[in-house]
């Protein structure tokens, strides 16, 4: 196995007082193409900006190599980094572009030449030297900023969406050769995007991230076909979700049908989510069809068509070489190993009191929220609260403090179970903790719902 090149351990950060990556844990190994893949505002810039020393961690410590980098200045890290704004001089020329770094440090000149006509050869450039950086289309000059970040020869470079500016065909061009010139040059690149395809095509691992924290970590392949989370499925392609019970290891039952699937592992009639892409809706004969629907929509896509059918009042959408019209009836069935099963995200639900505008009691515990008491004195509401959104801080800072009386382990997340108050609150974390310790627990407002008993 490889060997850890980075790792982030219990990482948090916060810019005007919003967390931006919460408890953050990942390590990645040497000759890696890692993906932070995520939308915007998910965290994966700040981190990237982190580990190549232009931001520094609030809590918790960055490795490389195994010594911890937190302080160190960036010119002194062996990474490299490519920016989205590609940051060339215009008044230099090719070669003093690609060269400026290696002159900074004093390297003898004929060490320079070589090492730059490498480079240049490396991303297709050779005979460039000469050239006048404004001559050059977005391509070339995206080849340029990477012929100046590989010349050190860096251990790690790190991409901050270098193909954003470029244009749909030369983009998918530039993904295939970035990934050849990184198997070419045996280092561990780390890639921040938020467009999917660019993950799937270029990545060894894809870490799918969503405020502040990893969702999921995986082959392209492990990320399509067995997304952990609705907003994995989603982000990811497209999907057809449904409501759904675990019946059984091996059997979901799902729109009031039974189905064999290959997931198993779950409690008997645990509910869960059911994801199935639809590409892996198969059109079949009325005998052998478990679905019936009627045909709603159709839009030719090129490769496929897109069939929106309605079965029961609900919409289901196909990917398909088939053509058909609006009213059809389709008889449709699925693999079972084209069935994924997903876990139910876990939330907190109690009973509150709002005693006073944006405060809500649940007992003794008063959290922080977004409701408006209306002249009313008080007012009794249903307060919910997803795991993810309970997070685990400093006893001295946090809204309440607890006990863990509970702990299991779902994919990469601990759910931890927290007693405080008679009551019990689900939290998720990646962080390892022990049964029986003391932990303090902070929910964000924003993320506070308040539902009217009177609804």
């Amino acid at each position: 196995m490889a060997t850890k090149l980075v790792e982030i351990k219990n990482v948090c950060k916060s810019f005007d007082g919003v967390e931006v990556l919460h408890d953050f844990n990942l390590y990645i190994r040497e000759n890696e193409f890692v993906t932070l893949l995520g939308p915007s505002g998910c965290g994966k810039t700040t981190l990237l900006r982190m580990i190549g020393g232009f931001d520094t961690p609030d809590s918790g410590e960055i490795l490389f190599e195994g010594k911890v980098i937190n302080d160190l200045e960036p010119n002194k890290r062996e990474i490299n980094t490519v920016f989205q704004k590609y940051a060339l001089f215009p008044h230099l020329n090719v070669f003093d572009n690609v060269a400026f770094g290696l002159k900074i440090k004093k390297y003898p000149k004929d060490q320079i030449e070589k090492l730059v006509k490498d480079a240049l050869r490396m991303v297709g450039l050779e005979g460039y030297d000469t050239r006048n950086i404004k001559t050059l289309s977005g391509g070339q000059q995206q080849r340029i900023a990477m012929a100046r970040a590989i010349v050190n020869k860096p251990k790690l470079l790190l991409l901050d969406e270098p193909l954003a500016a470029l244009d749909l065909k030369l983009r998918q061009n530039m993904q295939y050769e970035l990934k050849q010139m990184q198997k070419d040059l045996g280092i561990t690149f780390i890639y921040v995007t938020h467009d999917q395809e660019e993950a799937l095509t270029m990545s060894d691992t894809i870490v799918v991230m969503n405020e502040g924290r990893i969702l999921q970590i995986g082959t392209p392949e492990d990320i399509y076909n067995e997304p952990r989370t609705r907003f994995v499925a989603n982000f990811i392609g497209e999907s057809n979700i449904f409501e759904g019970t675990m019946i059984k290891d091996y059997l979901v039952e799902f729109e009031g049908k039974k189905f064999e699937c290959v997931d198993y592992g779950f409690d008997d009639n645990e509910p869960v989510e059911v994801v199935i892409r639809p590409e892996d809706l198969e059109i079949v004969p009325k005998s052998e069809g478990k679905i019936i629907g009627v045909v709603d929509s159709i839009t030719f896509k090129g490769v496929h068509y897109e069939i929106n059918v309605i079965v029961d009042g609900v919409e289901y959408t196909i990917h398909t070489t088939r053509k058909a019209e609006v009213g059809d009836t389709l008889y449709l069935n699925v693999l079972p190993s084209n069935i994924q099963i997903m876990s139910k995200p876990k939330i907190n639900t109690f009973k509150g009191v709002i005693r006073e505008s944006n405060k809500v009691m649940i007992g003794d515990i008063e959290l922080e929220c977004n409701y408006e008491l209306d002249g009313e004195e008080e007012k009794e509401v249903k307060v919910k609260v997803y795991a993810a959104h309970v997070l685990l801080d400093d006893i001295d800072e946090s809204d309440f403090v607890g006990t863990i009386v509970n702990i299991k382990k779902v994919g990469i997340d601990f759910y931890i179970y927290i007693k405080a108050d008679d009551k019990i609150f689900i939290a998720s974390t990646t962080k390892t903790h022990e049964i029986g310790e003391e932990v303090g627990c902070w929910v964000v407002p924003e993320k506070v719902m308040i539902i009217d008993e009177d609804n």
